[in-house]
């Protein structure tokens, strides 16, 4: 079960909101201002390359290269696709929602008898806790593909395979098993990103990608504005347009041709236009310092990945950059060591349910670092 902070929560709100309320009409904790923390989060990582890149490869990290122990080949349930889950696909799957969301919320179909079987991730992102009970614990966890729906949000029970008997007789065919949580941070109700810290940085990188296309596909960094004569008719008027948006772009017409008549002196005769260019105030050169503070901040967050691992070095490889590669992994795999345990900690707690007998017996969950 879950106990709540009853603190004020002390957290800066600015633009991605994480407030957390008790919604009595969802009957859940919600998680952000529209109850979108996590949606909101996962966008900004996607948008960024350098976010994307980090939380993967911090992900890599803190599911190592596998367990000691050779258990990774053993099937423990399907997922939704019916495809067959086995321990090393669990682990990935842990350490891919640890990295990108802070937390893991894992189901699994415990029996009358405490036995546990077919376990498997549920998105992060469509899990709640339900409302606190009257001792201050949130005893269920929410699952709901959509939010917006809330009446189509089942509940499952908190991982506890000692009360399972006493959860199906409670709640009888709205019993729907079990769900272990584990979070990477337990200050708040809900964990926070590892990215929380850089989202603004996330969002700037993304931005700039935007502007730079929009400048290719606009045609002109300057904004160029034509004024021309009155046409004599709509159909004029669409014919200039069509014609001048014809010359902007990378795929634009190199020259753009107008017919007109010259008068005796050389001038022209009606058609008149005038062009005017209006300069921009960006400077290029502010985003090139740009482009390599965001991603050192992106980086920074991501436990201190180092930079060899993630961004591009110009030359080749040689013995003294691929020492440095070795170096950096080795110094990765200690700022991650605590995170892995996280992951070694989940199994020891959920499989020594588990109805392999391999499974419920091993006493090793430990992981192998990763190496280059």
């Amino acid at each position: 079960m879950k106990l709540v902070n009853k603190e004020i929560e002390p957290r800066i709100e600015v633009k991605l909101n994480k407030n957390i309320k008790d919604d009595v009409s969802s009957g859940i904790m919600t998680y952000g201002e529209k109850n979108d923390y996590p949606d909101i989060i996962e966008k900004l990582i996607y948008g960024s390359q350098t976010g994307k890149s980090a939380a993967n490869l911090l992900s890599k990290f803190i599911a190592g290269d596998g367990f000691v122990q050779p258990v990774g080949n053993i099937e423990i349930g399907t997922d939704i696709r019916g495809k067959k889950i086995t321990i090393d696909k669990l682990r990935q799957q842990i350490a891919d929602s640890l990295a990108f969301f802070g937390g893991v919320y894992i189901h699994s179909n415990v029996s009358i008898d405490g036995v546990c079987n077919d376990y498997k991730i549920l998105n992060f992102k469509n899990c709640r806790f339900s409302r606190m009970d009257d001792t201050g614990y949130c005893s269920r966890v929410a699952y709901n593909d959509n939010w917006l729906k809330t009446k189509e949000t089942v509940f499952f029970n908190t991982f506890n395979p000692e009360m399972a008997k006493e959860n199906i007789k409670k709640y009888g065919k709205e019993y729907k098993g079990q769900v272990y949580f584990q979070f990477l941070n337990d200050t708040y109700l809900y964990p926070l990103s590892p990215f929380d810290s850089v989202y603004l940085d996330m969002d700037t990188e993304n931005q700039i990608q935007i502007f730079k296309n929009r400048e290719i596909r606009n045609g002109f960094t300057d904004k160029i504005v034509m004024v021309v004569e009155k046409m004599n008719s709509d159909e004029e008027a669409e014919e200039m347009i069509d014609k001048c948006k014809s010359f902007v772009g990378a795929d634009g017409e190199k020259l753009l041709l107008f017919e007109a008549e010259f008068d005796e002196t050389g001038n022209i005769r009606g058609n008149n236009f005038k062009v005017e260019k209006i300069a921009t105030n960006i400077n290029d050169k502010l985003f090139e310092n740009w482009e390599v503070s965001i991603p050192n901040s992106i980086r920074k967050a991501a436990y201190g990945l180092p930079a060899v691992l993630i961004d591009y070095q110009q030359g080749t490889l040689s013995a003294a950059s691929g020492e440095m590669l070795t170096q950096a992994v080795s110094v990765y795999n200690a700022y991650t060591r605590d995170l892995r345990k996280k992951v070694e900690e989940t199994f020891a707690e959920i499989m020594k349910y588990s109805k392999n007998e391999t499974l419920k017996t091993n006493i090793d969950w430990s992981l192998k670092e990763v190496r280059l």
